[in-house]
């Protein structure tokens, strides 16, 4: 754990120096959802929500869809320190090879969950997001369990590929895809047929699922338990599958 610590602490210095990535994955769907949000409440309406005002759909959607972008960084940070070439110093510390995947990891996990919890205040105060009766236990328990997801297939894409841009490309198709299609967009009703069949094969259809019963049906802990239970699930085959193809001693090309 102390080792774990100590790479997680590098983690957080670099990003103290240069938190320009954060506060453009804040400031970018922030400026998406006052265009979206009136859309989406007719949009919301149609589907049965009367009475919505678009931000219980636009406020989780712009979180979820951005949530790969923002996780994105947890795999630019290791591909980083191949880059500079600084992995080998790290590598010579006691650290395990497991521990050093924790030790990228867990910072971008506690970042994402401070990215989601930002952007839902930020929801509360510009756009009159509120839980209507939804649990805010609950409300914790899915941000904690997207974060987790979504840092782990990050980086068991990190561990899987050879080049930064190869790692990057999957993070950035994947969160539009898998946004567009799990539901981040439009309500789920409103996909089309077939994007309907596949989006349970997404985390981001769980983890809007876990919003939309929160803040749509009012929704207690109890209710979430399946999209938690699912996203927490796809985070331990991702994490599993990246600890067993992670190699500390594998080169990693930063600008390839």
């Amino acid at each position: 754990m102390n080792a774990v610590l100590a790479v997680a602490r590098h983690q957080l210095r670099i990003l103290k120096g240069d938190p320009g990535f954060l506060v453009i994955v804040i400031l970018m769907p922030l400026a998406i959802m006052p265009i979206m949000r009136r859309s989406l409440a007719v949009n919301l309406e149609a589907v049965g929500f009367v009475g919505a005002d678009g931000s219980e759909q636009v406020v989780p959607g712009q979180i979820v869809l951005f949530g790969f972008f923002a996780a994105g960084n947890a795999s630019f940070s290791l591909f980083r320190e191949h880059g500079w070439h600084t992995w080998d110093r790290i590598r010579a510390s006691a650290a395990s090879p497991l521990a050093l995947l924790a030790g990228i990891s867990l910072p971008w996990i506690v970042i994402h969950v401070f990215y989601q919890f930002t952007l839902l205040g930020a929801g509360w105060v510009f756009f009159g997001l509120r839980l209507n009766g939804g649990s805010a236990a609950a409300l914790v328990l899915v941000s904690l369990a997207f974060s987790f997801t979504t840092v782990s297939l990050v980086m068991l894409s990190a561990a899987t590929f050879r080049t930064i841009n190869q790692s990057q490309a999957l993070v950035n198709v994947g969160a539009m895809v898998f946004g567009g299609v799990g539901g981040a967009l439009v309500p789920f009703e409103q996909l089309p047929g077939w994007a309907q069949t596949i989006a349970p094969l997404t985390p981001h259809y769980w983890a809007m699922l876990g919003h939309r019963r929160i803040f749509l049906e009012a929704g207690r802990v109890a209710d979430t338990a399946a999209p938690i239970a699912v996203l927490v699930a796809i985070g331990l085959v991702a994490a599993g599958l990246g600890a067993i193809r992670f190699r500390a001693d594998e080169t990693k090309e930063f600008f390839a």
